[in-house]
């Protein structure tokens, strides 16, 4: 090749190469104002300032997070579109379109500009705090507060309010003014009398605390506070704060399954994503918990612009109120750019009923040892009643939750599996002292013996043996199916709700010891009652606690089953007969409707002898009831009593 053709060559290579780069220059450089402006607003998008098209990326990004910090924190979304450019005096700016997005889904929109600048060839953005939002000042920040909204109520029957919004004062200590006062001994001491707390544990709070914090000694009710309000208002170093929460209609009305509701944790709020503040409150407990997100409802949000320093602990409150500067000048006022529309809590309908739920406080409070008592309805499966009472302290819902052996009132269901297979009330079953199985004893409660006498005997006197024996009858599926059909199969109740568990178990002694309740079967007395409540219907009872629609639940509670006819009529005689002629004679003169039932007494631990709960399992009319009282013994002696006080309640 000669010298003028490679000449040529490097000559077009030259041209070529310089046609890619101004090619590249012209697509990813921001050699037109456009170009930059797209690329700034695709940051702000995304909430990242990497571009390089910002004439001092450092002080933009300083200026962005500070500014808009609280709003990422609140807000779920941003969106920055770029709408176009316009020509300012000696300047360029870019046209954005903001819309903020709250949890609720609502959006905020506004416009600003962004000025642009030429240097040589390239533009670039230059981030003010007037491209942030219009209003947005040097020194100035967004500040959201949100104020919580009116939680929503539970009702009960005939939205009857169970559980609402009502007054109550908090007793505190300010341990600094304790010091002061000099009262330490005196002011614990009268608090721990009027109130009823443990004076070492508060001691260890107030010595534990800052001196000017407020270490909470108890929340009352206003009109319990009143009732000591002479004896501690004035005691030094007491402060009270009064305010309102959501508050049964009285002390102890359906405790655990209503459960409690309280101001929002540390960590309850940093786990929220923004929907909390410290100034939301929160279920704690039962439907309150379980229905948190319903109840609470998301309040209200004001954003405000206002000087930096107000916006530094994320704004939750006095956005509104003005503060003085480090130089001792009067900051300026926060301005209100936008409000979102309030939400309150709504409320959730339950099922209980006001009247039957305080006969049922009532009767539970008699229990010597820690008692649950659940009743339902067995035309609707309506859960009309929910009790839980711990003589020693705070108690839980075993009522819906706990889980124990059931003892003999399973005998309702593996009962009703003899029926099936061909036991009537009159077949003859002998009813000995002891009888044993592969090995294993098992025995009458107090060594009762009967003999052989109809099964309609065994029942009502709750024989053990006897059903022990008659367990080859039914296979362990059959009384397991016995079960399901009378409801005691797993339902969503809407706040963990546990029935019970009857396993399938064809090993001889387990078999055995499930046929009285023993073995592997476990129970809660929700699932008793609904044991209960089927026989009572003569079909399978499915309970129901929270309604939905109002008018749609009519045929929730249940669920129309294979139950034999035959069998549950014989069933609904012979829990009659266990109140008229055996272990649950007690009730026989109950006033109102007869009164049906089976009592129970479940062995549970490894003591010699056995430890044992109580149980009582029965109906009246349309009301069926399931009674526990933990370690009480025989189920004539501790269930029955406060399954007598209920009905009599209730009549």
């Amino acid at each position: 090749m000669t010298k003028k053709p490679k000449t040529w060559l490097a000559i077009t290579v030259i041209i070529v190469l310089l046609i890619g780069v101004g090619a590249f220059a012209v697509f990813t450089l921001p050699l037109k104002a456009e170009t930059a402006a797209e690329d700034a607003a695709a940051d702000l998008n995304s909430a990242t300032i990497e571009s390089d098209v910002w004439s001092d990326k450092k002080t933009a990004t300083k200026l962005h997070d500070l500014t808009l910090g609280t709003l990422e924190q609140s807000m779920k979304k941003r969106s920055v579109e770029f709408a176009g450019t316009e020509d300012h005096g000696d300047e360029m700016v870019a046209k954005l379109k903001w819309t903020w997005t709250n949890q609720e889904d609502e959006h905020w929109e506004y416009s600003s500009e962004l000025p642009l600048h030429k240097k040589g060839l390239l533009w670039s953005a230059e981030l003010r705090p007037e491209a942030l939002h219009p209003d947005l000042g040097d020194g100035r920040v967004f500040v959201s507060q949100k104020t919580p909204g009116q939680r929503g109520a539970i009702l009960g029957e005939d939205d009857e309010e169970l559980m609402a919004e009502g007054p109550v004062v908090d007793v505190g200590i300010h341990p600094a003014k304790l010091d002061e006062a000099g009262g330490d001994d005196d002011t614990l001491t009268t608090l721990r009398d009027e109130l009823d707390i443990d004076l070492n544990a508060l001691k260890e709070r107030v010595d534990k605390a800052e001196p000017d914090q407020f270490v909470s000694v108890i929340t009352l009710r206003e009109s319990d506070y009143k009732e000591v309000k002479d004896s501690i208002h004035s005691l030094p170093g007491t402060v009270f704060n009064a305010h309102t929460q959501p508050l049964s209609r009285k002390r102890g009305f359906a405790g655990p399954t209503l459960g409690t509701a309280g101001a929002a944790s540390a960590e309850e709020v940093e786990a929220s994503d923004g929907e909390l503040t410290g100034r939301s409150i929160v279920g704690k407990g039962g439907l309150q918990k379980a229905f948190d997100e319903q109840l609470r409802g998301p309040g209200s949000e004001a954003i405000y612009i206002a000087d930096g320093d107000e916006g530094e602990d994320g704004g939750d409150e006095g956005a509104t109120e003005s503060s003085d500067t480090d130089d001792g000048e009067k900051a300026a006022e926060p301005v209100l750019v936008h409000e979102f529309p309030n939400h309150d809590g709504e409320n959730i309908t339950t099922t209980l009923n006001v009247d039957v739920q305080e006969a049922a406080d009532t009767a539970a409070a008699t229990g010597k040892k820690p008692t649950a008592l659940v009743a339902i309805r067995p035309s609707d499966g309506h859960v009309i009643a929910v009790a839980n009472q711990d003589p020693e302290g705070a108690a839980w819902d075993r009522a819906l939750t706990g889980q124990y052996a059931p003892g003999s009132v399973f005998k309702v269901a593996s009962g009703l599996a003899l029926l099936n297979s061909g036991v009537d009330a009159k077949t003859t079953l002998d009813c000995p002292k002891t009888t044993t199985v592969d090995g294993k004893s098992f025995k009458n409660a107090e060594d009762h013996v009967l003999g052989e006498v109809a099964f309609e005997d065994n029942f009502a006197e709750s024989c053990n043996t006897a059903f022990v024996d008659a367990a080859q009858k039914v296979s362990g599926s059959e009384v397991t199916d016995a079960a399901s059909s009378l409801g005691m199969d797993d339902v969503d109740l809407g706040l963990g709700a546990k029935m019970a568990t009857v396993p399938s178990d064809d090993d001889a002694v387990t078999h055995a010891a499930q046929m009285i309740g023993q073995g592997k079967v476990v129970s809660s007395p929700l699932a008793v009652a609904a044991m209960a409540a089927s026989v009572a219907e003569g079909d399978t009872v499915k309970p129901l606690l929270v309604t939905s629609d109002k008018g749609k639940d009519d045929d929730k509670g249940k669920d129309k089953s294979t139950i034999d006819a035959d069998a549950v009529t014989t069933m609904q005689k012979l829990m009659r007969r266990a109140v008229t002629d055996g272990t649950a004679s007690a009730l026989q003169d109950v006033p109102g409707e007869p009164v049906h039932g089976k009592t129970g007494t479940a062995e549970y631990g490894d003591e010699t002898p056995p430890r044992t709960h109580s149980w009582f399992a029965g109906y009246q009319g349309d009301v069926a009831v399931a009674v526990l009282v933990e370690d009480g013994g025989f189920g004539a002696e501790a269930a029955v009593p406060v399954a007598k006080k209920f009905f009599e309640s209730l009549n």
